[in-house]
């Protein structure tokens, strides 16, 4: 299951410890750039975990000890984000720092308020579906779906977008719509990577049955 283990290496990447020191020093300029990059590949681990395994409890962490000194931190940082709620980039941190404690419903209002401040971006939209979905436990029909066509229609290249599109509708039976999702996502990632490779094999799997 190479996808998996691609994902898995993302996630791990962007585990609780490099959020330290970026939450000790927000205006610390190398803080914010982990973040930005960790926060980029986040959205598309998620998306690649839940098209690999079809189920979105497979991406949802085991909760952390309480009262450990990363939990003190973000919650620093939710105080903080009280005073300045125009704080995208803090915002962005701290749904990723819920996340990685086991804690998707507080991410929600973090992804809530992220959109309010980047209208124009798919990345938020795309990963508070796969949060919602987490949440409410079944899978991306009904509300989650409807924030992924709203990504989709901010970016209709955006990857994580399209792959969850494609479960999506692979989850309520529509193959010829997940098999279109699907390629359109094989047309903007390397031919010859990993992810091609198990896309390719999901597609035909899905034309088989």
């Amino acid at each position: 299951m190479s996808l998996f283990i691609l994902a898995a290496v993302v996630l791990t990447l962007a585990s609780l410890l490099p959020l330290a020191p970026a939450l000790l020093g927000p205006n610390s300029p190398r803080a914010w750039r982990t973040a930005a990059v960790l926060g980029l590949a986040l959205p598309l681990a998620a998306s690649l975990l839940y098209v690999q395994l079809g189920r979105p409890d497979a991406i949802n962490p085991p909760p952390a000890p309480p009262a450990n000194p990363v939990q003190q931190m973000v919650q620093r940082l939710a105080d903080r984000l009280q005073r300045t709620p125009d704080d995208a980039e803090g915002w962005a941190l701290l749904a990723r720092a819920y996340e990685q404690l086991g804690r998707p419903q507080d991410a929600l209002p973090a992804y809530a308020q992220l959109e309010r401040l980047r209208p124009a971006d798919p990345q938020p939209l795309s990963q508070h579906a796969v949060t919602l979905a987490l949440v409410q436990g079944q899978g991306l029909a009904g509300e989650p779906e409807a924030l992924l066509q709203r990504a989709l229609k901010l970016d209709p290249r955006y990857v994580p977008t399209l792959a969850l599109l494609g479960s999506a509708a692979h989850e309520r039976g529509d193959t010829a719509a997940a098999v279109g999702y699907w390629r359109r996502v094989l047309a903007e990632v390397p031919a010859d990577s990993d992810i091609a490779a198990s896309l390719r094999d999901s597609i035909a799997k899905a034309q088989a049955r």
